[in-house]
């Protein structure tokens, strides 16, 4: 056997809606798919030669014609079968490229077929990312937790509590009351139980992975809060979603809509401790 030949160290099924797709993580850690299955997941009935796929890429995604030739060679897969690999971020890039072309009437008709496929995989990622679904997929969210774990401490954590700033506006707490028929008395007032617990659910758990959250409680005093920890990046990212949740219950009619509301924008956006990692040195 070639010892050269790259091999996957983690394999799993991504859920696009009702399709699924065979993942796979590398050994050198890119994220990607067994080949013939993307084919199968964006619809497309493949011949031998692979032409049909291959015109694809390069109408709607290039660029990605030099990463399918780095990877012409077959992987080994965990269970000692043999595949062709192709790179994550390419998917969404021909989903939405189809779906652009048909909302702008210039997809070709022996390509309208695609279309349904296409709408399920965008749906799939409105609300996790691509490199979240394939770690979840093949349990790599497991392999890289404890050290994304000591890097998001050290970028999103103090080392000490701060002094105590307001950080939820009582617009938050109106359109929260709202929900529920009672009038917001002001700041003075204790929130009932429940406000508390909409806030760690829709505030704080799209936007912080359970074992940061975890970390948190254990370092925290019983009268300090959560935000109390969070450096100016952690705040940041609590801003962004307090602003979010605040328009969302605002526009709800009651609290079974504005639950409904946030299971469909937030529900799947529980961040993984990767992937939270990978967006914070993209942002850096």
């Amino acid at each position: 056997m070639n010892t050269s030949i790259l091999t996957a160290s983690h394999y799993g099924v991504v859920q696009f809606g009702d399709l699924d797709c065979e993942a796979v993580v590398l050994t050198t850690g890119e994220r990607g798919y067994v080949r013939k299955q993307v084919a199968k997941l964006l619809g497309i009935h493949e011949n031998n030669t692979g032409h049909r796929f291959r015109q694809i890429l390069a109408d709607f995604s290039p660029n990605s014609l030099l990463n399918l030739d780095k990877f012409e060679s077959p992987i080994l897969l965990p269970n000692g079968r043999r595949a062709q690999f192709f790179p994550a971020g390419v998917i969404t890039q021909i989903a939405s490229g189809v779906i652009d072309a048909a909302l702008g009437n210039t997809l070709h008709r022996a390509r309208r077929k695609l279309v349904p496929n296409c709408m399920k995989i965008m749906r799939a990622l409105a609300t996790t990312g691509e490199v979240a679904l394939i770690d979840e997929a093949t349990g790599y969210q497991y392999h890289r937790a404890p050290d994304a774990l000591q890097d998001l401490i050290s970028k999103l954590l103090r080392q000490s509590c701060a002094s105590w700033e307001r950080r939820f506006h009582p617009d938050y707490y109106r359109a929260i009351y709202r929900l529920f028929g009672w009038k917001y008395q002001g700041h003075d007032q204790n929130p009932p139980h429940v406000v508390g617990q909409i806030t760690l659910r829709w505030v704080y758990g799209p936007v912080l992975p359970e074992d940061l959250l975890n970390e948190i409680r254990n370092r925290k005093g019983i009268s300090q809060k959560h935000h109390q920890w969070l450096s100016d990046q952690g705040l940041a990212h609590l801003e962004s979603q307090i602003h979010a949740v605040t328009a969302i219950a605002r526009s709800s009619t009651n609290y079974a809509d504005f639950k409904r509301r946030c299971e469909a924008a937030f529900a799947g956006a529980a961040l993984q401790l990767g992937l939270l990692l990978d967006e914070l040195e993209e942002g850096a």
